[in-house]
């Protein structure tokens, strides 16, 4: 068997870059090098402001920062990488990208602007800024809205933000607005004190396909605090393949960094939902598997304060 190439380096802004420069193994089949151009993810976050404070949160340090991002800078940041052919697709992400939505429109437009339509978009976010979505003037080239929702009770889904977020009622009004449901996608965290069991997640997924959101997001919360600690659930440890409700599909695997599986589930009424499941183990890797435009206006190597700086404006 060939042996794989796991990096491939880039001169990006004057330093060099290892990448990631494998496919997942998809269904236990080996790992193969990507084709050329090798690609990766690019993270934009316009603003770390948030005013929730979900205990889990991974940005918990920055989210009281109001600071917005510098759209000139970020627009010579993006001019070179496009040269460079090296971004995949992009997600926008904070913080919440909803907080300015006349800013997040605006970059949404320099991004199609620079890239072209066709390139992968995906915006993050706590649902608060929905309402406003037709002021994203070419939202409907955006692939996916993942919204963060972590309990199909309203109550206890608002608990964790700390915070009024959107209700079921006013989901399901935003989503049927829209002929193609196929925009959103919930973002839920797995937890011992919220959805924590399998029962728990069917639960959720009937709820998801109730409101019309059709497809789910089971995530493994990364351990960064004690609550966390407490309340972390496996995904892996917790799906059972027997369950006749499941049917499951292409599962992936990226050595012992992480494991996501897709797969279908069958509501009460013979209806379809789609979910996948995430799960990322622990340590870090010597190369680069994203890049991230900060709200600082700093171009790093992933998140957290320890990431390389490769560019600061």
């Amino acid at each position: 068997m060939k042996e794989i190439k796991i990096t491939k380096e880039y001169n990006i802004f004057g330093k060099t870059v290892p990448v990631k420069n494998y496919m997942c193994s998809k269904n236990g089949c080996p790992y193969v090098e990507k084709c050329e151009p090798v690609q990766i993810q690019l993270s934009i976050s316009p603003t770390s402001f948030c005013t929730g404070s979900c205990p889990f949160c991974v940005a918990a340090k920055n989210k009281s920062d109001k600071g917005f991002l510098d759209v000139k800078k970020l627009e010579t940041v993006l001019v070179e990488l496009q040269k460079m052919n090296i971004v995949r697709g992009i997600s926008i992400t904070g913080g919440e990208p909803f907080t300015d939505v006349l800013l997040l429109n605006e970059i949404i437009e320099m991004v199609f602007d620079i890239f072209g339509l066709e390139i992968q978009m995906s915006i993050n976010t706590n649902g608060i800024g929905l309402k406003e979505l037709d002021k994203i003037k070419r939202y409907l080239f955006i692939d996916t809205i993942h919204i963060s929702r972590h309990h199909y009770d309203d109550e206890r889904n608002s608990k964790y933000f700390g915070m009024t977020v959107p209700t079921e009622e006013e989901i399901t009004e935003i989503v049927g607005r829209e002929k193609d449901k196929r925009l959103f996608v919930f973002n839920c965290l797995l937890l011992k004190d919220g959805i924590g069991t399998k029962e728990e997640m069917k639960r959720f997924l009937e709820f998801s396909n109730r409101v019309g959101v059709p497809k789910v997001g089971f995530v493994t919360v990364m351990d960064i605090n004690p609550y966390t600690k407490k309340n972390r659930i496996s995904y892996t440890e917790l799906i059972d393949r027997s369950d006749p409700d499941f049917l499951f599909t292409d599962h992936y695997d990226d050595f012992d960094i992480c494991k996501c599986q897709d797969g279908i589930f069958v509501t009460k009424q013979g209806r379809l939902t789609e979910f996948y499941g995430r799960e990322t183990g622990y340590g870090t890797v010597e190369y680069a598997r994203g890049l991230v435009y900060s709200a600082d206006n700093k171009l790093k190597l992933g998140y957290g304060d320890n990431a390389e700086v490769l560019l600061e404006l």
